[in-house]
C-alpha cells in the first residue's frame, strides 16, 4: 500500500507547481464614425448636436448611405472577425403589383454587328413587404473597420434617422442620429 502511496502524493505535489499564464481581459472599444455622402468620398455635415444631416433627393426611391466605424479589441484589430447588429427606427411599405426593378441589357449582335438594347419585363412585387432601411449585420474588417449600408426613401424627407449598433460579444451599443432634409 505503501509503494502505491508515493507515487500518487509526489504527482500531487509535481501538478501544483503549474504556472498559469492568466488570460488578459477583452477590452471592446466600439464607435460609430462617419456618415457618408452618396458618392462615399467624406462625411455628411454633423451639426452642434450631434445630428447627421442627410439631403435626400425628392421623388426617389431607395438612397443608399455608408455608415463607418470602427472595432477593436484591445486596441488592436479583433481576430476571427467580429460581428456588428445594426437597427434604425425607420421601414417603407413595397406593395404588391410596385416595380421593383427594371432591366435593361444592351450588347452587339453576333450577326448583324448593331449594338442593340433590350428592354425586359419590369419585375413586380408579388406580394406587401416591410422593408427596413438598414442591413442587418455586418463584420469587422481590417483595422476593426465596419461599415452598414442604410437607404432612405424621399417619402422620409424631414424625419429623424435613430441608427443603433450592437456588438454580439461585449453587448457595447453605439447610436447615431441623422437627419433626413
Amino acid at each position: 500500500m505503501k509503494k502505491l502511496l508515493t507515487p500518487i502524493v509526489c504527482l500531487l505535489f509535481i501538478a501544483c507547481e503549474k504556472n498559469e499564464i492568466l488570460p488578459q481581459p477583452k477590452e471592446y472599444t466600439f464607435t460609430i464614425d462617419s456618415v457618408l455622402t452618396k458618392d462615399g468620398a467624406r462625411s455628411l455635415p454633423l451639426d452642434a448636436n450631434g445630428f447627421y444631416h442627410l439631403r435626400l433627393i425628392r421623388n426617389a426611391n431607395q438612397q443608399p448611405h455608408r455608415i463607418t466605424g470602427k472595432i477593436l479589441l484591445n486596441g488592436k484589430e479583433p481576430y476571427p472577425v467580429e460581428k456588428i447588429e445594426w437597427e434604425n427606427n425607420m421601414f417603407w411599405w413595397l406593395r404588391k403589383g410596385d416595380t421593383t426593378a427594371t432591366i435593361t441589357t444592351a450588347y452587339v449582335n453576333y450577326f448583324t454587328g448593331q449594338f442593340t438594347i433590350v428592354n425586359l419585363p419590369p419585375m413586380i412585387a408579388s406580394k406587401d413587404e416591410l422593408v427596413p432601411t438598414i442591413n442587418k449585420f455586418s463584420y469587422s474588417g481590417t483595422n476593426g473597420e465596419i461599415n452598414t449600408i442604410i437607404s432612405p426613401i424621399s417619402e422620409m424627407i424631414g424625419d429623424t434617422m435613430v441608427v443603433k449598433g450592437k456588438h454580439s460579444i461585449s453587448n457595447k451599443i453605439v447610436f447615431t442620429k441623422i437627419i433626413l432634409e
